[in-house]
């Protein structure tokens, strides 16, 4: 009797095992699979320990560099011969590190990377033909319209080519964020914000107030006038364009051979406006935060900004009852122009001296399949890239949807960053020099500024011109 207990009793573990060993090698075989594995099934998979290193620049948006470590230790838990190093780079040290890294060929196999420095560095492998699949088949047309290089004006390696994915955010590039409750306070609609330059004057007007020595304690517009002066800039262009046709570009001349007049009317008339705002009107202070930290703190009633700060505001500052509209356009006395589309253009691009190009490139496209994107996008707070997230609640959900449509209803920025030399960054810091005197000083002349920047602007192109001949 107790042998053929013990024989059942044994039966029993031995289908047990038999059970588990199949529910196990079923979970195996019903594993995630990597875009590689996908869209390009006969690549045979290394098996030999492999070390990639990728490298992010938006650890100081709430979220992402956890996001980027989550995603890494998935992809090595797919494929464990697989360790994905994640080394977050200050954004203010990029230019230091990259160019360290460049010259001792010390660079990650994967990064994120502003456009025009992949294109001024020559850092990025165009994707091999099996991720081109993906772009031109899983991501909507605004997403590709930034990762593709066009078919001239590129370097010659890039003309065509797709250098990789939106890393952060997709969205209507700069928009007006403004607080509704000192809207409510100044007399003003908090569900009628400022659509063109006189009307956004005026608000600023009704929304600055003063302490007793006459100083700024809260703006009416948040100024970018501190860090990285191509940053400076930038913000300071959403101003120019009220002036200046965004379509016609503002570093090159169309034939790519001088520097557009920096020293005209509009550039002029857009660089006063600005120091304007600080000494004549007195609605911005050079004294506050920089933008997102003078908004975030009530020290501001509005600034421009990409779609980033929501999440900022909503990690920071959630009692702050913000909207969100379209930026502003030009009309008379101040311009006559709408403000283009300027979506993000940061890329996650893979380096061209890669020791494993396919499982880089791998790597690269699983940081954003369908999942992923989905997630990246509600961290940043921008628009889903992928097609298949269009439908989504949260896609559905984003409050600043008709800002998007309505910044792709406006001519598209001419995407100046396909210099053939290499120079944006240097130019745009050169430009953005001229902009802090004259919010720095009130007696600076904007005219004289600009023609000195041109003239320095001059020189460098002229110097990378002669250095192409040799």
């Amino acid at each position: 009797m107790k042998g053929k207990i013990l024989i059942k009793s044994l039966m029993v573990i031995i289908i047990l095992a038999l059970s588990c060993s199949y529910v196990f090698a079923s979970v195996s075989l019903a594993r995630e699979k990597t875009p590689i594995e996908i869209y390009n099934p006969n690549f045979k998979f290394p098996t030999e320990p492999i070390t990639l290193t990728f490298w992010e620049i938006y650890g100081s948006r709430p979220g992402w560099l956890e996001w980027a470590r989550k995603v890494a230790s998935e992809y090595s838990q797919i494929h464990p011969n697989v360790k994905v190093k994640v080394r977050e780079i200050p954004l203010k040290e990029y230019p230091i590190i990259f160019q360290s890294a460049m010259q001792t060929n010390t660079m990650a196999d994967v990064f994120c990377m502003f456009r025009y420095r992949i294109h001024e560095w020559g850092l990025a492998l165009p994707a091999p033909d099996w991720a081109v699949k993906i772009f031109k088949t899983q991501y909507i047309d605004a997403a590709n319209s930034w990762q593709r290089y066009p078919e001239s004006g590129s370097r010659k390696e890039y003309q065509g080519k797709y250098l990789g994915w939106i890393s952060s955010e997709l969205d209507a590039g700069q928009m007006l964020y403004y607080n509704k409750d000192m809207f409510k306070e100044a007399g003003l609609d908090p569900n009628k914000p400022p659509k063109t330059s006189p009307e956004l004057l005026e608000y600023m007007k009704k929304l600055t107030k003063y302490g007793p020595g006459g100083n700024i304690v809260r703006g009416g517009w948040a100024i970018r006038y501190l860090g990285h002066k191509g940053g400076i800039e930038e913000k300071w262009t959403a101003f120019l364009f009220w002036w200046h046709d965004c379509r016609k570009g503002r570093i090159f001349t169309e034939d790519w051979k001088h520097i557009q007049a920096w020293d005209s009317p509009d550039f002029i008339a857009a660089v006063k406006f600005y120091q304007d705002m600080v000494w004549k009107w007195k609605v911005a202070s050079i004294e506050m935060p920089v933008p997102t930290e003078a908004f975030k703190l009530g020290l501001a009633a509005m600034t421009n900004r990409e779609s980033f700060l929501e999440g900022i505001l909503k990690r920071d500052a959630p009692w702050i009852h913000y909207g969100i509209a379209p930026i502003v356009y030009g009309a008379p006395p101040y311009g006559q122009y709408k403000e283009g589309v300027w979506t993000a253009n940061q890329l996650s691009c893979v380096w061209k001296g890669t020791k494993y190009p396919q499982i880089a490139w791998d790597f690269n496209m699983f940081l954003n399949n369908d999942k992923h994107d989905l997630e990246i996008s509600k961290i940043a707070g921008g628009i889903p890239r992928r097609k298949a997230n269009q439908d989504t609640p949260y896609a559905k959900s984003i409050k600043w949807l008709d800002v998007f449509k309505e910044a792709y209803r406006r001519p598209l920025v001419r995407a100046e960053e396909y210099d053939p030399y290499g120079l944006f960054g240097n130019l745009e810091d050169v430009l953005g020099d001229a902009v802090v005197t004259c919010l720095l000083d009130p007696n600076a002349d904007p005219k004289t500024e600009l023609k000195k920047a041109r003239a320095k602007a001059e020189e460098i192109l002229r110097s990378a011109i002669e250095a192409q001949k040799k």
